[in-house]
Parts: C-alpha cells; sequence; structure tokens
C-alpha cells in the first residue's frame, strides 16, 4: 500500500474515533515514509495527526515525541502550525501530570491564536487549561475556563467544540458537589454528540452521565449508561477513557456491596492504567482496591496508602490526595474535619453530598 493511501485509511479512522488503529497505520507511515518526497507543511499534519491519535489511544509518551517532531517542523511553516503543535503538546502532558509544561505551551499556543485573531484556537486552550485545572483539583478556575470556552464556541457556532467543553463542564461539576448541574451539562452534551454521530463524544458523555447518576444512586440509570459508555469505547478500541469507565462501574459495584465485582472492574482498569503510564487513574482503581479489601478483610494497607500518597504529592494531584487522606481516617475511624476543610479550599462540596463512610461514592 503507497503512502497516499495509507495516510487516507489512517484519516478514516481517525474520523471514526478509532484512534488506535489509526495510530497503527501511522505508524506503518512512519516505517516507508521518504521525508524528501514530501514538503514540511504535509510531514507536519503527519506528525500533528499522529501525536493526536496516540494521546487518544493512551500512548502518551509516544504522543509527546509525535508533537515535539510537529513543534520542531512547525517553525519552518508559520505561526499558526507552531500554535497548533504547543496546543498539542500541552494536552499530551497534562495526561502525564506535567501540569506546569502544559500551561507553558498552552500559554505560549494563545499567544499566537490571540495575535491571529483565531477564536477557535482561542476556545480550545480555554478548553484544555479547563480540563488541566480540573486535573490539578482547581475546581473554580477549570469551571471559569470551561465556560470561557463554552460562551466562544456558542458564538462561532462549533457543535463539537461545545459538545466536549459541556462534558469538561458536567465533570468539574460533579468534582464541585453540584450532581444537578453535572447531569445537565452531560445530557445536552450527549444530545450534540449523538446529532454529530461522534462515536468518542458519543461514549465519553455516557460515562458523564453514569457518573453523574452514580452520585443520584440511582445504580439501574448508572449501569444502563455506563454499559452504553462501555460497549461505544469497546467498538472504536479505546483504553483510557474506558479505564475509567471501569472505575466508574466498580465504584458502582462497591457502593452496592458487590464487592467482587467491584475488584474486577478495579483490577481491568489497574492494568490498563498501568500500561499507560497514568498514575492518577491507578490512585482511583488501587485506592478503591485498598478500600474494598479493608471491608472484607479488616486488613489496612498501610504502606499502599502511604505510596499513594507520594504519588499524588509529587504528581500535583491535590484532589485525589485528599481521597486518599480520607478512606485513611476513615479505616482508622479518625476525625475527618481538616480533609473537609481541604475540599473546600479546592472548591469542592461533593461530601456534603454524599454518605461519608465506607463504601464510599467518590466523584
Amino acid at each position: 500500500m503507497s503512502i497516499k493511501e495509507l495516510l487516507k485509511q489512517a484519516k478514516l479512522l481517525q474520523k471514526e474515533s478509532k484512534f488506535g488503529d489509526a495510530l497503527k497505520v501511522y505508524l506503518k507511515v512512519d516505517e516507508s515514509l521518504d521525508l524528501n518526497s514530501l514538503d514540511s507543511e504535509e510531514i507536519f499534519y503527519i506528525r500533528l495527526n499522529e501525536g493526536h491519535c496516540a494521546r487518544l489511544a493512551g500512548e502518551f509518551a509516544l504522543a509527546v515525541k509525535y508533537y515535539k517532531m510537529a513543534l520542531k517542523i512547525a517553525e519552518k511553516i508559520d505561526e499558526r502550525a507552531k500554535a497548533d503543535a504547543l496546543a498539542g503538546l500541552g494536552t499530551a502532558s497534562r495526561t502525564i501530570g506535567k501540569f506546569e509544561d502544559a500551561i507553558e505551551s498552552f500559554k505560549k499556543a494563545f499567544k499566537i491564536y490571540k495575535k491571529l485573531n483565531d477564536i477557535e484556537g482561542q476556545a480550545y486552550i480555554y478548553w484544555a487549561l479547563g480540563g488541566t485545572f480540573r486535573f490539578m483539583g482547581y475546581f473554580k478556575k477549570s469551571f471559569k475556563s470551561f465556560k470561557k470556552a463554552l460562551m466562544i464556541y456558542e458564538s462561532i457556532p462549533d457543535m463539537n467544540g461545545m459538545g466536549y467543553t459541556l462534558c469538561g463542564l458536567g465533570g468539574v461539576s460533579r468534582m464541585m458537589g453540584n450532581f444537578e448541574l453535572s447531569l445537565d451539562f452531560y445530557t445536552r452534551a450527549n444530545l450534540i454528540m449523538r446529532d454529530l454521530r461522534d462515536k468518542f463524544g458519543i461514549a465519553y458523555s455516557y460515562c458523564g452521565l453514569a457518573n453523574a447518576s452514580r452520585m443520584f444512586l440511582d445504580f439501574d440509570l448508572a449501569e444502563k449508561y455506563f454499559d452504553l459508555a462501555t460497549k461505544n469505547y469497546e467498538k472504536i478500541g479505546d483504553r483510557i477513557n474506558y479505564a475509567y469507565t471501569l472505575w466508574g462501574e466498580g465504584t458502582l459495584a462497591k457502593i452496592k456491596n458487590d464487592f467482587d465485582q467491584a475488584l474486577e472492574k478495579f483490577s481491568k482498569a489497574e492494568e490498563i492504567f498501568s500500561q499507560a503510564g497514568d498514575k492518577r487513574g491507578l490512585i482511583y482503581t488501587e485506592l478503591g482496591k485498598i478500600e474494598v479489601n479493608f471491608i472484607l478483610n479488616g486488613k489496612f494497607q498501610n504502606k499502599e496508602i502511604k505510596r499513594l500518597l507520594q504519588i499524588s504529592e509529587r504528581m500535583g494531584y491535590n484532589f485525589e490526595r485528599l481521597h486518599i487522606m480520607l478512606v485513611e481516617r476513615l479505616i482508622k475511624n479518625e476525625n475527618v474535619e481538616d480533609i473537609f476543610s481541604g475540599y473546600l479550599k479546592l472548591g469542592s462540596k461533593f461530601f456534603k453530598r454524599v454518605d461519608v463512610k465506607l463504601p464510599l461514592n467518590l466523584p
């Protein structure tokens, strides 16, 4: 198959949200790519799309590599190409916990987009910063950034951008403890994604609806939406978001006291997170297993708790650090009021909306 045919196949798979399959085709392109046969702009877009596919397939280190290659080529093309590469690099950096690097890339990209009067590019940066602040546990900043992105996407209008931004708002609202708003945002996002037939967006919004339903203890509806999310993720071959869905299913099983099912789901998710190097995902799955093992066996895994705390502190996962401390205190039957104060400082009141006891229904 020629390079042109391989590229056409990769782009088609990418359009269908089959990012893992698309990445495999791009890797075949790399094997036979003659850099002298294509101009700089063509090579740039190959590298940029390789970065996108690698990131969405959970190959984060590979994504960073491709985005850096794209950035190097972009220097020879124009400012817009440079901004696009920086935006991609920032999005990949945040997935591996390099938040300061991500924010620096986003700032540089935003400056270029603003200079070029590229409002769609600016909206993307607001969306990306919203996700970054959410991972850092800065929920008020996250919500504000997502709202800025939504305002721009609505003015364009860009339905795809609106859909993904509504998903972002749904996620951060859940973390903040506003489950009604979370459900509303995810419902609106799901309607848009289904109308656009965006397979990844459909799966992502179904998972959000499932988690919102879980927070309301609507087990039947949560199971229905998790099932829909899982089926869609399996169709497109997604790994990372599929793993977070498994964690959500595990948490649902845990609060229903179906501990065997919970451990099975947590273990499957843990395996994927380990392969991808997703430390945040590992914290959630390992913490879930620690909690279930204590409930079943009365065993307090102190070493594992301390290790997770070290990871959360090193990576800057502030919200997750508080979750670890909360589980530890509940296991030891110690006071948790100072942890509640920590949640409030991050902009989260979720603990006021859930029964704070083991098993925990974390957002």
